[in-house]
């Protein structure tokens, strides 16, 4: 009677998410789940400059492996790694990554400079500029005197 009852019971309906738990459950994966939530949170926690040369590429174990685009940005993360490991691990629940590994990867490149317009060159006033020549006029070094005016041009070009 017990195996017609099993039966009954493997033939009904299960919830979805009573299927997925017990799924999760007996193959560990919540743990593994928790692990890859680096993925989300790597940019805030490592900042917008190493985000920019480094990425997360896969977890095996306990173990991340992050791409970067160089050699000497892979030392300079090689350095910081145990202060890197520490802000992972403090916005995980549970498990833990136990160790960083850094490889090389060309096809991660950095974002593009953005362009920058050059602006077209502003002429000074011509009575500033007058104005300016009679301020230095009572110089007696004539060196001095381009010096200030070469210097002032170039501030009035700026702005």
């Amino acid at each position: 009677m017990t195996s017609a009852k099993q039966s009954n019971d493997t033939n009904r309906p299960v919830q979805i998410n009573r299927l997925l738990y017990a799924v999760f459950q007996t193959k560990k994966w919540r743990s593994k789940l928790e692990l890859h939530r680096v993925f989300e949170f790597w940019n805030s926690t490592v900042g917008r400059e190493i985000a920019a040369v480094a990425q997360p590429s896969l977890i095996r174990g306990q173990v991340l492996w992050v791409k970067v685009t160089g050699s000497v940005w892979m030392q300079q993360l090689h350095l910081q790694k145990m202060l890197l490991l520490e802000k992972i691990n403090e916005q995980l629940h549970g498990e833990k990554i136990s160790d960083i590994r850094f490889q090389l990867d060309s096809s991660l490149t950095p974002p593009p400079e953005p362009e920058v317009q050059k602006a077209k060159p502003v002429f000074p006033d011509k009575k500033e500029e007058q104005k300016f020549d009679n301020l230095i006029s009572s110089l007696d070094n004539e060196e001095l005197k381009a010096s200030l005016k070469s210097l002032w041009v170039k501030m009035q070009m700026k702005e």
